[in-house]
């Protein structure tokens, strides 16, 4: 299943179906409704092979995504359309020997209920890399995979959170456990919630905890663990493929997943560009070298503008929608006929020391050397002239507060984790939101090895790729001489990538300034001509009565102006149109 709604109340047949079916602009799914004196629960059509509903005399089981099953083979998952992975995992769950932890890889969300008893149990993945939310009040509990759907069944979709709204225009995402409704929040990530018959209240236990805890001694043993991580889990879900799918860049995790898919295997590599370019160049250079097809796929110069509606509805108003870069791709590219379509998300987050704040300069000038900052933190006080002090100094509040609760258990990568902890701290997220209801879409960096690998190593190998570099050095061997789209040759250690990478800077900045290049030759939309276009106006101009919704958030209530003035950079101003569509299309 793709999504689900469970009310402990009973809805009326047809309504759990509808909300489901509206985030959806086009090709709307089969949801599956089962009605009961335990409540009413609607499961949507789940794309990944094995994993439909599974229901016996006294019990329902339903998963969310496509986990790797650690216990057996994972042949179904080649084209399976019933239930052999539910009832597998249901099997374990009754029998009371399942390890959530260890059974299950990946993104999920088990939800088992007992319709004897009444009792219902929700389990959320390591991560929350689906995310679960809840609504409660005195006479029902309801819990869904989608923030806005479930703010709408429980009538909370005029419950706006102004605070979680100048959260997700400042910073991308919305700070746990909050949400973009004042009574709903998003449920522990590695935890098994409960609910009692006869109470309308979660009871939750984590099974796994990302405790800050040295394990290595060795960065070459961490390396290889890695390395077996990742490989294990490409393994399992390809052992029965003859047919899979790939994105491809100028980068090094794609060449990483190159190397990882089984060669018997016929791999289609995807690639998304405005227009071939060095980036694409490099894609195809390397797809050739691993033997995989190179599949360019082009798009409007808008195209970012042009998805917003249908992007934003689908991953949910918490979740900042331009990182679902596939959308209208997925069927261009007919990547939803796939078994597995593998993608290599998570790797800079967990492994590249994305997530830790370096000494200043380092953006600016990629070819230095990591170092941390110690003395940033998430929890200093907010400054932006453009929203109230009142909006600020509680968003400040909250961020402290999860700032306190991420250090009761990493006290000296607290402010790494979190943004990791649960993963809807992470802005790029949203891509998984996506394409896991677009098509059957496979993460290796959230395998269960990986994820916990993670918790476990040292900041300081995380930096400078040193333990990236280590793991996926001897799989790089036959692009070795094959420069990254960022100057650097990633078979080689960072050391020696400064100056190359200095040189390939050095140009670029060069060459932008001079006009020696020319249009855009990177993976991602130029959001400097697409906030010069006309199609962009014509969006604020048409989004702009949301601004209604937003009182006491801005200290200027002049739309044009906090587009135009200085206050919000460019990511900010995507973010701010995006709140504005919803709240705009609320209204009518």
């Amino acid at each position: 299943m793709s999504d689900f709604i469970f009310s402990k109340k009973s809805i009326t047949r047809g309504k759990l179906t509808k909300e489901i079916q509206s985030i959806y602009h086009q090709d709307r799914p089969i949801v599956k409704e089962m009605h009961g004196d335990w409540g009413s629960l609607a499961v949507s059509y789940n794309l990944y092979n094995g994993f439909q509903p599974f229901e016996t005399i006294d019990h329902i089981c339903i998963v969310i995504g496509g986990p790797v099953l650690g216990f057996q083979d994972n042949e179904f998952l080649v084209n399976d359309s019933g239930v052999t992975g539910t009832q597998a995992i249901y099997e374990r769950w009754v029998n009371n020997i399942i390890q959530w932890d260890e059974d299950l890889s990946g993104p999920f969300v088990i939800l088992l209920i007992n319709k004897v008893t009444w009792n219902v149990t929700c389990v959320t993945d390591l991560m929350s890399f689906i995310p679960v939310f809840t609504y409660v009040d005195s006479s029902n509990l309801i819990l869904s995979t989608h923030v806005d759907m479930l703010a709408r069944l429980s009538d909370q979709q005029d419950e706006i959170d102004l605070v979680s709204k100048a959260d997700f225009i400042l910073h991308s995402v919305v700070t746990f456990p909050y949400t973009s409704y004042t009574h709903l929040r998003q449920i522990e990530p590695a935890t098994v919630h409960t609910i009692q018959r006869g109470s309308n209240q979660l009871q939750s236990k984590a099974y796994w905890t990302p405790e800050e805890k040295i394990v290595y001694e060795s960065i070459d043993q961490a390396s290889d663990d890695l390395r077996d991580g990742l490989q294990n889990y490409v393994n399992k879900i390809t052992k029965s493929m003859s047919h899979v799918a790939q994105f491809i860049s100028g980068g090094e995790d794609s060449r990483l997943l190159s190397a990882l898919l089984p060669y018997e295997c016929t791999r289609d590599a995807f690639i998304f560009l405005d227009h071939m370019n060095i980036e694409g160049k490099l894609a195809k250079r390397a797809a050739e070298t691993y033997g995989a097809s190179f599949n360019l796929a082009t798009r409007s110069k808008t195209h970012y503008l042009e998805i917003l509606p249908a992007c934003s509805d689908l991953v949910g108003s918490d979740s900042q929608y331009a990182n679902v870069h596939t959308f209208v791709f997925h069927k261009r590219c007919k990547l939803n006929e796939y078994s597995a379509v593998f993608g290599g998300l998570f790797s800079d987050a967990l492994f590249k020391g994305s997530r830790i704040k370096k000494v200043g300069g380092q953006g600016l000038f990629p070819f230095l050397p990591h170092i941390k900052d110690r003395n940033y933190s998430p929890g200093i006080k907010l400054e932006n002239s453009a929203f109230t002090d009142e909006v600020l100094l509680e968003l400040t509040k909250r961020r402290q507060a999860h700032l306190q609760y991420v250090s009761s258990f990493r006290s000296e990568s607290a402010e790494e984790w979190f943004e990791l902890w649960p993963t809807s701290m992470n802005s790029s997220i949203p891509n998984l939101h996506g394409n896991r209801r677009l098509f059957r879409s496979y993460e290796p960096f959230m395998a269960k090895e990986v994820v916990k690998l993670s918790a476990i190593v040292p900041q300081s190998w995380k930096l400078n790729r040193k333990l990236f570099h280590n793991t996926v050095k001897p799989l790089l061997e036959p692009t070795k001489w094959l420069m990254n789209s960022d100057g650097r040759y990633p078979y080689f250690p960072w050391y020696i990538n400064s100056l190359p990478q200095f040189i390939v800077w050095f140009y670029q900045q060069v060459g932008r300034r001079t006009g020696l290049i020319k249009r855009n030759q990177g993976s991602w939309a130029e959001w400097n001509v697409v906030m010069k276009s006309s199609a962009w106006q014509q969006a604020i101009s048409e989004y702009s009565d949301g601004l209604k919704g937003l009182k006491n958030v801005f200290v200027d209530k002049d739309v044009g102006k906090l587009f135009s003035e200085g206050n919000l950079n460019k990511k900010q101003r995507m973010n701010l149109l995006q709140v504005l569509y919803y709240l705009h299309n609320k209204t009518i």
